[in-house]
């Protein structure tokens, strides 16, 4: 492999497994690391669908995920009286069609992670500094161990540290969209049966949905404010913010929000895109969230991180090694898809958060047009046989 061997891969999430997979199955030796103490369990659904259909069959890894799917079986509208509103089935609710699957982001992970024989997940391990130099790339850990690499993949999500370390604050941008979200788990108080439950109105949704586990339900918050909110990273000051915006919104909403201190998965962001012209820089690459997040609320950011991982690592073993050249053709072939993505998160995002109250035509015609988008945007690209 032209001196190129061993690869340090950052983050255990959607894109680092899925890269690991490709590099082990390419002839490389990749190197996984998770600066948490285990695998992010639970989490929202997502969709895997287009061109990552094609890559988790060639994984051997699809008929798991349809295996672990959700099973939503219908989704409905109500008002802030909880009065039905519109109804609709499952895959369209969530713009589904064809061999499309929706399962959740911790399932999918665990399948990934499952399915890279031999490359081992580090947990604890925090990077501490990256230094490149022509030969190597120096990676120093918060422990003080330092250790060498041909290469580093930054595959840490969209407040990814190793953008921070080695890109310029000039050579990306942070995008947010105007909105915030939020999911996490609370007890099934409401008795759903694989039932997806919307209250859409004034700039705020909140949903409640009850799949596999008839015990548990999972709320999402969605929602767009002119003010920001200073300190993302302080959960107690999400949950305020929450509360803030939500007091008197009316339906379950007075509920779940009292239900939300107790629960073990709460997570919030902000609605952002990240734009980068490169996403490489000297011998470190960065992938999925960490260098093109299409946004939370877009259902790509997933099937991007699938495609750039797959990308970059059948370009390495083309290139034979030359890091330069791989990491060239990994920008040209995915920018255009990238690009196309983040077209569809705006879009998606303009499209909910209405100003009054959701209606049944709206709804309807909602539907209609992002699943027309999503069905071209998720097949527009070709992708190479590296084997």
């Amino acid at each position: 492999m032209s001196g190129i061997n061993k690869i340090l891969v950052i983050g255990a999430g959607i894109a680092g497994p899925a890269v690991c997979y490709w590099l082990k199955r390419f002839g490389f030796s990749p190197f996984l690391i998770e600066k948490s103490a285990n695998l992010r369990k639970g989490g929202h659904a997502l969709d895997v669908r287009g061109v990552a259909i094609d890559l988790v069959k060639r994984m051997g890894i699809y008929e798991k995920i349809c295996n672990m799917r959700s099973q939503v079986e219908s989704g409905r509208y109500v008002d802030a009286e909880g009065n039905i509103l519109h109804e609709e089935k499952g895959e369209r609710f969530c713009f589904r069609e064809g061999e499309d699957v929706e399962i959740t982001r911790g399932d999918l992970v665990q399948i990934l992670i499952d399915a890279c024989e031999d490359v081992h997940c580090h947990f604890n391990h925090l990077v501490d500094s990256i230094k490149q130099s022509d030969g190597d790339v120096e990676v120093q850990f918060k422990d003080g161990r330092i250790e060498h690499y041909d290469l580093v993949i930054g595959a840490d999500g969209l407040h990814s540290k190793t953008r921070r370390m080695v890109f310029d604050k000039d050579e990306y941008q942070l995008t947010n969209l105007g909105a915030y979200f939020s999911v996490f788990s609370i007890p099934n108080y409401l008795n759903l049966n694989h039932t997806e439950v919307q209250c859409e109105a004034n700039q705020k949704l909140v949903s409640i949905t009850s799949d596999k586990n008839p015990k548990i339900a999972e709320v999402a918050f969605s929602f767009r404010v002119l003010n920001v909110l200073n300190n993302i990273r302080d959960e107690n000051e999400q949950q305020r913010f929450l509360r803030d915006i939500y007091q008197n919104f009316g339906w379950e909403t007075s509920k779940i929000l009292e239900l939300m201190s107790g629960s073990h998965d709460f997570y919030f962001d902000s609605v952002t895109q990240v734009k980068m012209k490169s996403w490489t820089k000297g011998r470190v690459a960065l992938l999925g969230d960490a260098g093109f997040s299409p946004s939370p609320i877009s259902g790509q950011g997933n099937n991007l991180a699938l495609v750039g991982a797959y990308i970059l690592a059948g370009e390495l073993k083309q290139a034979g090694g030359n890091y330069q050249q791989a990491f060239n053709r990994y920008n040209e072939l995915l920018h255009p898809f990238v690009e196309a993505n983040q077209k569809l998160g705006v879009l998606v995002n303009e499209s909910y958060l209405v100003q009054n109250e959701v209606s049944k035509e709206i709804a309807e015609e909602r539907s209609n047009k992002i699943m027309e988008k999503v069905k071209i945007v998720s097949n527009m690209i070709s992708l190479l046989d590296y084997e």
